[in-house]
């Protein structure tokens, strides 16, 4: 089968993992047997004039046998939703035409986010003729619904109708997308894991030697609204808490942005500097060997529409900890991790200190082996190229 890839937003050379699932997906289709292409167009205002000068992604590449076209194109006269949407969508059609049309015969176009790629898969749809999916990740719809503007959503509403199939990250999303389309005709499938990169760490390889039990979280920190969304707040505060008991504990928190700052600030505020360690922004490779190396992956964002970090940690058979906020709620359970209540306030501070407390005294109860089969067999490259190959299916044989 030829797909043709659409994602919303994709990896760069300032963020090598953003977006990281739908390349692991690609991936996941192309060792499947697929031929599988990748479209995508960054877009710039006038905001942001000076990255448009700097801009430094090349037009194509080919990585792990997937084509990747990709643009820069500029939308000066409208901005916010509208003006970046179709922008992006006229860059798409515009790569569709240079590099596709004429020398590969796409069977179904496959859009992530149905804001900006959603739409233009729906616009290439209706040129060429060929039936397009949108896979939803955006938390736009859990957080922000109320900013969406009546003729935005017409928009929106227009291309989850006419896709072939919806499909979203998790059953509580599917539900949250129910006013746009039936409920039951959406099918739910999660991230994939990279198990041939992420692997439970030889026992011969670990150091044998007493240690701090070590905790770690990873998140973007580009915008403070990303730290409140991801509890990095709440876990500064709890961990504060936590070390008064616990003094040997360390915690690990990867990722760069500018908020970075705000975050060492925090720890300043809260007297936690010695026990907190900040590594900066991770490429794939440093990502697993932290997970490995740590003892329990802790992130207690309010909001996650998935959440594909809780399963990378999963892979490498280590226990997590996350809140019952729509996303890991289909995958932690009482086998991998813990999954707490959602916070009342940014005090509300006592279930997570008790979560951790419950992780180190507990460690030796979770099996690394049991927490990796459980990725295997459900978010594995061979698991979800069969499902996704399921609604492929479905789609091209209406």
């Amino acid at each position: 089968m030829d797909i043709l890839i659409i994602p919303a937003f994709f990896q760069d050379k300032k963020r090598p993992t953003l977006g990281s699932f739908f390349v692991e997906q690609a991936k996941a289709l192309k060792n499947n047997g697929d031929n599988v292409t990748i479209l995508y167009c960054d877009t710039y205002s006038v905001k942001c004039f000076s990255d448009w000068l700097k801009y430094e992604e090349v037009s194509h590449q080919v990585s792990d046998g997937i084509d990747i076209y990709r643009k820069k194109i500029f939308c000066p006269l409208k901005h916010g939703i509208k003006g970046h949407r179709e922008a992006f969508s006229r860059g798409i059609s515009q790569l569709y035409m240079e590099y596709i049309q004429g020398h590969k015969n796409i069977d179904i176009i496959h859009a992530h986010c149905c804001v900006w790629a959603g739409y233009a898969a729906m616009e290439l749809s209706q040129k060429t003729n060929i039936p397009y999916v949108i896979t939803e990740h955006a938390t736009l719809f859990q957080l922000h619904r109320d900013e969406i503007n009546p003729k935005e959503d017409k928009y929106i509403a227009k291309a989850f109708k006419n896709a072939g199939k919806v499909v979203c990250v998790s059953d509580a999303f599917a539900g949250l997308l129910s006013d746009y389309r039936n409920k039951n005709d959406i099918a739910v499938i999660g991230n994939v894991v990279d198990c041939e990169l992420f692997q439970v760490k030889d026992k011969m390889e670990m150091v044998k030697k007493e240690r701090e039990f070590t905790f770690l979280t990873i998140c973007y920190m580009e915008e403070e609204a990303q730290l409140y969304k991801k509890g990095i707040d709440i876990l500064i505060k709890s961990w504060a808490e936590l070390i008064k008991n616990y003094p040997d504990s360390r915690l690990i928190i990867g990722g760069g942005g500018r908020c970075v700052s705000k975050v060492i600030e925090w720890c300043r505020d809260y007297n936690v500097e010695s026990s907190v360690e900040f590594v900066g922004a991770l490429d794939r490779k440093q990502v697993v060997r932290y997970m490995q190396d740590c003892d329990c992956f802790v992130l207690p964002s309010r909001y996650e529409t998935f959440g594909v970090v809780y399963i990378e940690a999963f892979a490498c058979g280590k226990p997590v900890i996350g809140v019952k906020n729509g996303g890991p709620d289909d995958f932690v359970n009482d086998t991998n991790g813990i999954l707490i209540p959602l916070f009342k306030d940014e005090n509300d501070i006592e279930v997570l200190v008790s979560s951790m407390k419950e992780i180190i005294e507990n460690i030796d109860k979770y099996d690394s082996g049991v927490i990796r089969r459980y990725v295997e067999e459900r978010f594995s490259a061979d698991a979800i190229a069969k499902q996704l190959h399921s609604v492929y299916n479905e789609v091209l044989c209406k």
